[in-house]
């Protein structure tokens, strides 16, 4: 072992191990000359580093990193959900070098869900723009059309669904998949519109990215009834069509941020932070406008059925 790594986890202040806050936050180590190594998350920070540097004691990835610690520093939150949106945007814009990387993909594409004129619904590719509003429901993220049109094609073949059906067949009648046997036979009237529809939407809903169902921005209050010293009793996390624009201490600091510029980028993984929030019902829902309380239309839903 390279040093007594228990002795060296400093913070900005120079204070020793033991004198680290025990509120939930975000955590940041950084080496001798500066560079941000690491970005981390906890609901206590002391215990999660004081982890670290037991992990460290072992050869491998934790001692490599440990090793170069000499500067820690933390930014505490009001509670869990605001340390895991802090955590996984500051990941991706400030690309510690030790983290996972999560790189932001700047094109990308879904599946929107058409209907035809017989009242089948058909999948169409569709741009999948990062700062657009969420006006309808999308359905996965893919790289390329390839991509989709493969997946669908593995959907019809493990599902019976009709790909002529789906709008990727031409022809009259019953398709040639359903000659083979691998078509339940919407195209040949053995099922109706309405169960087809139902078990391709069945199929597409794990991968569903909901539609923003909101009059506008939330402020989402996280509330903390003991905070520790120095903690916020209260952070309020702004979010618009499921972006994520930061946590602040007020209202009206949420408020300037919606009148100062900035990228609104949906993200992924903090898309499925907030399902997650909102489902559990941990966050009190605000118009980031009016302040007034707004209903939750995702409280108590299954999160899968939103990943």
């Amino acid at each position: 072992m390279p040093r007594e790594l228990e002795n060296v986890a400093l913070t900005a202040a120079g204070k020793p191990l033991e004198e680290l806050p025990r509120y939930s936050g975000v955590y940041r180590f950084y080496d001798a000359g500066g560079a941000l190594l690491y970005i981390g998350k906890s609901i206590d920070i002391r215990a999660r580093i004081s982890a670290h540097y037991q992990e460290g004691r072992k050869p491998g990835r934790h001692q490599r990193i440990m090793g170069q610690v000499e500067q820690i520093d933390c930014t505490a939150t009001a509670g869990e959900v605001g340390a895991l949106l802090m955590e996984n945007a500051a990941i991706k814009a400030e690309t510690p070098l030790y983290n996972r990387r999560q790189r932001r993909v700047k094109k990308l594409w879904t599946i929107h869900l058409s209907r035809s004129d017989d009242g089948f619904l058909q999948p169409v590719a569709a741009d999948f723009l990062m700062d657009s509003d969420r006006t309808r429901d999308s359905y996965g993220l893919y790289h390329n059309k390839r991509h989709i049109d493969s997946t669908l094609r593995r959907h019809a073949r493990d599902h019976g669904l009709c790909l002529r059906c789906l709008g990727m067949d031409r022809g009259r009648g019953p398709c040639f998949q359903y000659q083979l046997g691998r078509c339940d036979g919407a195209c040949a009237g053995d099922e109706s519109c309405d169960e087809h529809n139902a078990r391709l939407l069945s199929v597409l809903d794990r991968d569903r990215i909901a539609a923003w169902p909101f009059t506008g921005p939330l402020a989402l209050l996280e509330r903390n009834t003991a905070p520790a010293p120095a903690q916020p009793g209260r952070q309020y996390h702004l979010v618009d069509h499921w972006s994520y624009l930061g946590s602040f201490g007020s209202l009206a600091d949420a408020r300037n941020r919606l009148g100062s510029a900035g990228e609104r980028c949906f993200d992924r993984d903090g898309y499925h932070l907030l399902i997650g929030a909102l489902g559990k019902g941990r966050l009190e829902v605000l118009d980031a406008i009016s302040g007034q309380t707004v209903d939750n239309p995702m409280l108590g839903l299954d999160r899968r059925s939103w990943a």
